[in-house]
């Protein structure tokens, strides 16, 4: 479905209905383990001002809100949601809301063979690993407070605890975040990973989120990262990997016209912001609020006005910067 107009009045049809459509992106916890060099988190200042937990109670309510019109639930989208206490729950808790898809981001540093075991009981369907390093002095130099050695245990463990219990659940994704440091080695991925299950894998160049390291993927190296990326996709197609790369825009200076379904359809929801700034979501309803905010015109209008129009209302957090990825099913 290419036409925003078709997309936006899905949107809405689905939202009159109370179908399944919404995308979750889940922060129950605003902090992490690590100080990742490319991230924000290595930002004192960012790490400082960042705070709040959900109690148990709010992740309850929080859940029978969103959940029920979810198609996806992603948990963990730009901290580490293993330092909320017995997380594992969270995934149980979206999948009792019958939430097709669910997914857990992590750095894997946290995770334990229990932890996994519980992840394939409770049906999570993805979990996602991200590593910014091949070899062990890049991995830990980009991952900062990260042990090389713990990752491959992590790795290790999803696959053992899987073939236990014999489930084909989580499917395992590795994310890998390329810069002018790390490029050259990602070529050898697989002699040094290819030993574990991984389903997918994710590339994309650097994005400036303001962390220790902002530098961004020369362009001088485009022709380089082409190469090694090309080679990666057909090491993946052998395999039968999902293959998803960013090539159109290594600076990531172009938008993607794509993503203005996402105001529609994406909520991101922290202890410091539940989808919008105006929703007291601990004494109003979410009906309620879309009620009050006349969520169903701004669908309609949006789905009777120009792309261009639209894409004003796409800025910031709805992803107007979202990458457009190449995707190779393996």
């Amino acid at each position: 479905m290419r036409s925003h107009r078709l997309k936006f009045l899905a949107a809405l049809a689905a939202h009159t209905l109370g179908l399944r459509h919404l995308s979750i992106r889940l922060d129950p916890v605003m902090a992490c383990n690590l100080r990742c060099a490319m991230c924000y988190f290595s930002n004192d200042e960012y790490a400082k001002n960042v705070k709040g937990i959900f109690t148990n109670e709010e992740m309850g309510r929080l859940a029978e809100m969103f959940f029920p019109e979810a198609l996806l639930v992603v948990i963990g989208c730009g901290t580490e949601p293993t330092l909320f206490p017995e997380f594992p729950k969270i995934v149980k808790l979206a999948k009792s809301h019958g939430v097709p898809n669910v997914g857990f981001t992590t750095n894997g540093q946290r995770l334990t063979a229990e932890d996994i075991e519980q992840f394939v009981r409770y049906g999570l369907d993805e979990l996602v690993i991200s590593l910014h390093g091949v070899e062990k002095k890049t991995y830990e130099k980009f991952m900062v407070n990260a042990s090389y050695e713990v990752l491959h245990r992590t790795l290790q463990a999803v696959d053992d605890v899987k073939k236990t219990i014999n489930s084909p659940r989580p499917q395992l994704r590795i994310n890998y975040t390329v810069n002018n440091d790390n490029l050259y080695e990602l070529q050898h991925f697989f002699e040094v990973f290819g030993e574990y299950g991984i389903s997918a894998f994710q590339v994309r160049p650097i994005i400036d989120f303001s962390g220790a390291f902002r530098e961004l993927l020369s362009p001088s190296r485009r022709e380089s990262y082409s190469h090694v990326i090309e080679k990666l996709r057909l090491e993946c197609k052998s395999r039968g990997i999902t293959y998803l790369a960013n090539t159109l825009d290594t600076q990531g200076a172009s938008g993607n016209p794509s993503s203005v379904i996402l105001q529609a359809v994406h909520r991101r929801i922290t202890p410091m912001e539940v989808w919008r700034e105006d929703f007291n979501w601990r004494s109003e309803s979410y009906r309620d609020f879309c009620k009050r905010i006349r969520w169903g015109k701004h669908l309609l209008t949006s789905a009777l006005s120009s792309l261009e129009t639209v894409a004003v209302h796409n800025k910031g957090a709805w992803g107007e910067n979202s990458a457009l990825y190449d995707v190779d099913l393996g």
